[in-house]
């Protein structure tokens, strides 16, 4: 058995630094660069993408084989912090609008309401990691409040399901496993 040290987690040299979980922005490209900038400003919580595959079943004699079928990516949640005096909620209504106008109760074309967003993660020094282009972003759903109480101390979060075509990882997130053996692991057996 090899000897169990945590010698090559973060050490003064560099390599194994923890990713932040609150390290991160998400730049939503809206026409109105103004509510693009209240989004980002109202962040509070975001996932980040989950992909899938759906299986097919090979059926064969007395046997099953499976392979990959199409893929798909989960819809996220996102928190935005509803502020008194700027309009984070505004710049949702007016995203949700051009997908469906109550009003009229028209829906809006595809590619009124489909944005293309970066979601960064960040270095403690704020330097890029990751970044994950999301393709075709428009917001499924939208709950301007959760749990209003007159008793109550918390804040208002805006809820918003965003549903996206693609998560496309950045051309700067690595997707070798180069350096595992540059000697920043245990010894091998």
């Amino acid at each position: 058995m090899g000897f169990i040290s945590a010698q090559h987690l973060a050490p003064s040299k560099g390599f194994f630094e923890p990713q932040r979980n609150y390290n991160w922005s998400l730049e939503i490209a809206l026409d109105d660069a103004g509510d693009q900038i209240l989004i980002m400003q109202g962040l509070e919580s975001f996932s980040a993408p989950h992909e899938s595959n759906d299986e097919i079943t090979l059926e064969y004699a007395n046997e099953r084989r499976y392979v990959a079928g199409k893929a798909s990516f989960a819809a996220a949640e996102l928190k935005l912090k509803d502020f008194v005096d700027m309009g984070v909620a505004n710049a949702i209504i007016k995203w949700r609008r051009l997908v469906y106008n109550a009003e009229t109760g028209s829906i809006g074309l595809a590619r009124d309401y489909k944005k293309n967003a970066d979601l960064t993660l960040m270095a403690p020094n704020q330097s890029a990691v990751r970044i994950w282009k999301l393709q075709g972003v428009w917001p499924q759903a939208a709950h301007y409040g959760d749990g209003l109480n007159m008793a109550g101390t918390d804040k208002v979060l805006i809820s918003v399901t965003l549903r996206y075509d693609r998560a496309i990882p950045g051309s700067n997130l690595s997707l070798g496993l180069a350096g595992l053996n540059a000697g920043i692991l245990t010894p091998p057996l």
